[in-house]
C-alpha cells in the first residue's frame, strides 16, 4: 500500500524542520571525450535535461550576459493545510499533473505573511501554496524507518493588495517526519509568471514548509534573492 505524505496521527507532535541538499553530478566520459550532458542525452533523445526545455538543443542557449544586481528578500508565516485537495481542480488549475501511471497526491495550503525583510511581509500578505506529492515512487528518509519521502512540485502565489501576484514555482523532496503527522517539505524554487507590480521579478532560492495533520496547520518560510522585486 501506498503511504501517504503524513505518518498516522498521534498527539503531541510538534513541527520539524528539513534540510535537502540537492546533488546533481555529471561525469565526463574520458574515453570518447564527450562531455556529461552530452552522454546523458545520447540516444535517449527524448530525456528532460536539467534547466533545458524538453527538445530543444542547450546549445540555442542565450549567450552569456552581465547578471544584474540582486537583494535578499525572506518571508515568513502560516496556513491552513488540506491534505487531499483535489487533485484535477486544485493542482491542475495551476498546470501541476500527475505523470501517466503514477499517484499524486494535491496539498493546498492557504494562510498569511506575517513576518520577513523585502517587499513580500508589506504587500503581499495572502498566499496559496498548492504541492503535488507523486506517492507512487518513495524513498529512504535516511533514519532507518523506510521510504517516507517523495519528490513533489509546487506553485507558491503571494497575492499583494492591489492585485500583483508573486509567483514562485518549486520543486524538492516533500517527507513524512519521525513520530508521526508531521509532513515535511524543502525545495528550491525561482520567481516565474508573476504580475502587476512583480511582472518583472526575476528571483531564486528555497522555500521550507512544514505541517501538522493532527492541528492541519502549517508553517513555511522563503529565503531568496532577486531583482524588480517591486
Amino acid at each position: 500500500m501506498l503511504k501517504r505524505w503524513r505518518n498516522l496521527p498521534r498527539a503531541g507532535v510538534g513541527l520539524l524542520g528539513l534540510a535537502l541538499v540537492l546533488m546533481l553530478t555529471v561525469s565526463a566520459d574520458a574515453e570518447s571525450g564527450r562531455d556529461g550532458m552530452r552522454r546523458l542525452g545520447g540516444s535517449q533523445q527524448s530525456a528532460t535535461m536539467w534547466g533545458v526545455p524538453q527538445g530543444v538543443d542547450p546549445a540555442s542557449s542565450p549567450a552569456v550576459v552581465t547578471p544584474p544586481s540582486v537583494q535578499e528578500f525572506s518571508a515568513a508565516g502560516s496556513t491552513n493545510i488540506n491534505f487531499n485537495a483535489n487533485e484535477a481542480t486544485d493542482c491542475g488549475a495551476v498546470g501541476l499533473t500527475c505523470n501517466a501511471g503514477d499517484t499524486c497526491q494535491c496539498v493546498k495550503a492557504v494562510g498569511m505573511i506575517t513576518d520577513g525583510v523585502g517587499p513580500l511581509p508589506i504587500v503581499a500578505p495572502n498566499v496559496t501554496f498548492l504541492l503535488n506529492v507523486d506517492i507512487s515512487h518513495s524513498y529512504n528518509n535516511g533514519n532507518n524507518v523506510g521510504k517516507s519521502c517523495f519528490f513533489a512540485t509546487g506553485v507558491f502565489d503571494a497575492a499583494a493588495n492591489d492585485g500583483s501576484i508573486m509567483k514562485l514555482i518549486t520543486s524538492g523532496a516533500a517527507c513524512n517526519g519521525i513520530g508521526g503527522g508531521v509532513a515535511l517539505y524543502s525545495g528550491g524554487f525561482s520567481i516565474v509568471g508573476s504580475t502587476g507590480g512583480f511582472v518583472n521579478a526575476i528571483g531564486g532560492g528555497m522555500l521550507g514548509f512544514g505541517g501538522n495533520f493532527n492541528n492541519g496547520i502549517g508553517v513555511f518560510d522563503i529565503k531568496g534573492a532577486g531583482t524588480n522585486l517591486n
